[in-house]
């Protein structure tokens, strides 16, 4: 109903102090981790008064498709689950944390903006399999304490119904595949051969595989294949190296930590994995040409994409994407809204200081 009936973070501290030392078994993936997490602190907020709601027409959220806004509305509380490591990589998704940017709009006049949100931060020990502590961060606060906000970083989505992707899986060979770009089929090899080079060297004719040799020696060879890792990052960085296994090159942790466009420049692949509605592109995109490859006229309608579309229980591989960026958008659709994280880091000793406390805004 109102800006001043949200529970102050204080008493919140206080509330979330009863978790301490709880049990709490990570499953390692990621959105279900951040989701279990989510619920435990939305049923220790109800087991005390809630802020009363208001009706639809007493307010207004602002950004479309409620982009930004925070999970826990109510409380206008975020929850983010930390566990090991030397620093903690704050993201926040479709907004400017600090920034004053509405994102609710009451017709009182009151409003919430970015910087109202309230970060819930629920540090779990790995060993223990324990809740270690709660720290409640403000905007404000994390950027004193740590510095500003990385400026956002957009991120862009492909959409691949469940229809087309079906039709993948259960055609005979379980791979679409479209030629490559015409400028592309000058420098192209149709005959496999050991590579020379690197994986982050400059893609050139006397490495690059046509898409019809990629499907026969890689495509083929995936599908079946399980990836190993339980975070999408991480089974992206198996389905990687599996891939740089099956083109001959030796593979290095550092090159699959290359975090370039594309993944493999030598190769001018960029490789995906499937197994939600969406394919996060990341920074380019094949929706507008763009060059890739700074002193070549290399674009992204010539990158070759490889997407995996792995089965979200058993993590196997039932059917291969392949095709050059210019067809993308003839099958699938592009999300038009585009989704950006702003990052910050946080030194894990910080959160290491409040163990076995609760608190807000420490120091």
């Amino acid at each position: 109903m109102s800006v001043k009936m949200l529970t102050s973070p204080e008493i919140l501290a206080k509330y979330f102090s009863e978790i301490i030392n709880k049990p709490f078994e990570l499953s390692g993936k990621t959105r279900t981790d951040g989701s279990n997490v989510r619920k435990l602190i939305a049923s220790i907020l109800e087991k005390h008064t809630l802020p009363e709601k208001a009706e639809l027409e007493q307010f207004e959220i602002v950004p479309p498709k409620s982009k930004g806004v925070p999970k826990i509305t109510i409380e206008f509380l975020d929850t983010y689950v930390v566990t090991s490591g030397d620093s903690y990589n704050l993201q926040v998704w479709n907004r400017i944390p600090a920034g004053q940017t509405l994102l609710i709009k009451y017709e009182n006049g009151e409003s919430l903006k970015c910087t109202d949100v309230r970060f819930v931060f629920v540090r779990i020990d790995l060993q223990k399999n324990a809740i270690t502590s709660i720290v409640i961060l403000t905007p404000d606060y994390i950027e004193k304490k740590f510095g500003k906000f990385g400026k956002p970083t957009i991120k862009q989505q492909l959409l691949i119904s469940g229809k087309v992707r079906k039709s993948i899986i259960e055609s005979q060979g379980k791979i679409l595949s479209f030629p490559d770009s015409k400028k592309l089929s000058y420098l192209i090899l149709h005959e496999f051969s050991v590579p020379k080079t690197g994986m982050v060297s400059e893609p050139n004719s006397k490495s690059m595989f046509s898409i019809e040799l990629l499907r026969k020696i890689v495509a083929a060879n995936l599908i079946g294949y399980r990836l190993a890792g339980a975070a999408t990052k991480n089974r992206g960085q198996s389905l990687e190296k599996k891939v740089l296994e099956l083109l001959g090159y030796e593979t290095k942790e550092k090159d699959l930590l290359y975090g370039a466009f594309p993944d493999v420049r030598n190769q001018l692949l960029e490789v995906k994995v499937q197994d939600a509605q969406t394919v996060d592109l990341g920074r380019f995109s094949p929706e507008k040409e763009e060059i890739v490859i700074e002193g070549t006229n290399l674009t992204t309608f010539d990158v070759r994409y490889l997407i995996a579309l792995t089965n979200p229980k058993t993590e196997i591989i039932e059917g291969i994407i392949l095709s050059p960026g210019e067809k993308l958008g003839e099958i699938f659709s592009y999300v038009s809204a585009e989704n950006f994280k702003c990052q910050r880091t946080i030194p894990m000793s910080f959160f290491g200081k409040y163990n076995g406390k609760s608190v807000f805004n420490p120091d």
